[in-house]
């Protein structure tokens, strides 16, 4: 029977047997030959968040009150959580197609969502053709995609000083998009060290937010002026706070992330006050229109992201980090819980 990684609490890991499902007239099995999660996602799942305590009301867009039996059936799942599976990417090679599959056919080689697992099963619309991508590049096309998406929302344009905070994979992939933009320089904010060796490598210029004043290294570095777009990704209160204390005067602030859920650092009766900037926030999937809808939505932009990376614009090469065998891969998955400066997005490699 084939494998797949299951964890409860994202901290330990472990291979677990599954069967394989009846395959279905739509869907495709993909014998998986890479795999990735998403780290955010992941530790997002695991430690909870709104949806823990309220409802998500899609006609309203409004989070509502939780019923007396939700509240009881959330106590229930938290007091008992259960294994589940992780992984966000998967790139491998199909070979068995359903009846009314006319995408695809066997041996073509896709990248698709799905769990690390040694063979998925997903349905043909949930497949991107994998040609050209290396792994390393199909798997980093989800983090670029929403990437991509915060750049056009800052408008982000050639000549442009930027700054972003946050340098995990789409941090480091929004630097690329950036770069691509056209951004003359671009500041890249981030407390581990081995991230702020990799961002040098794609042109950005590294700050240790823990060695110095990151927003008054800015200003000094443009002329006292400020950058025009800040991207903030990490979903920390104190980048957001200095995503808005570096900004010109009427620039831009992207939010990207969920968070923060300490508020605290955040002080909107300073600068914010006093040099109007415009917060954006940035999600390029929960039903959200493209900002420049119809003319662009969720499948181009994948699909130009997917582009990107085979016109060698973007690569995955060092933000897909480190990479482990299937075999050897629990402890590394860990690490991204454990020890975030010894990971950046975990790639599984199948034999």
């Amino acid at each position: 029977m084939p494998q797949r990684i299951v964890t409860v609490d994202g901290k330990s890991y472990r291979f677990a047997e599954y069967d394989l499902p009846p395959l279905g007239a739509n869907e495709a099995r993909i014998r998986v030959e890479f795999a990735a999660p998403k780290h955010g996602t992941e530790g997002h799942v695991l430690s909870g968040s709104a949806f823990n305590r309220k409802r998500w009301d899609g006609e309203l867009r409004l989070f509502v009150p939780l019923t007396e039996e939700e509240k009881a059936k959330n106590e229930e799942a938290a007091a008992n959580p259960q294994e589940r599976g992780v992984g966000n990417t998967i790139v491998g090679t199909i070979t068995e197609i359903g009846t009314d599959v006319t995408r695809w056919k066997v041996g073509d080689r896709v990248f698709g969502y799905g769990q690390i697992r040694e063979v998925s099963t997903l349905a043909e619309d949930n497949l991107w053709s994998a040609d050209g991508l290396s792994p390393e590049n199909a798997v980093c096309v989800d983090p670029a995609h929403v990437a991509f998406v915060a750049v056009r929302d800052g408008n982000i344009r050639i000549g442009d000083d930027v700054a972003i905070f946050g340098l995990g994979a789409i941090g480091l992939l929004a630097v690329q998009c950036a770069r691509v933009s056209g951004a003359r320089r671009i500041f890249a904010v981030d407390p581990v060290a081995t991230r702020r060796d990799i961002v040098a490598h794609f042109g950005g210029i590294p700050l240790d937010p823990l060695a110095c004043d990151v927003a008054l290294e800015i200003k000094r570095a443009t002329e006292n002026k400020g950058v025009d777009v800040s991207v903030e990704t990490s979903g920390n209160g104190r980048a957001f706070n200095d995503a808005i204390r570096c900004i010109r005067q009427c620039g831009v602030i992207v939010h990207v992330p969920w968070g923060p859920k300490d508020a605290t650092p955040l002080h909107f009766d300073e600068e914010f006050h006093l040099n109007r900037p415009t917060i954006i926030g940035s999600q390029a999937v929960w039903n959200n229109a493209d900002r420049s809808h119809p003319l662009w939505n969720q499948e181009r932009a994948l699909h130009t992201v997917a582009n990107l990376f085979r016109e060698g614009k973007l690569s995955g090469e060092g933000v897909v980090s480190p990479l482990v065998s299937f075999a050897d891969s629990l402890d590394a998955l860990a690490l991204m819980t454990t020890a975030p400066d010894k990971a950046v997005k975990v790639g599984v490699i199948f034999p």
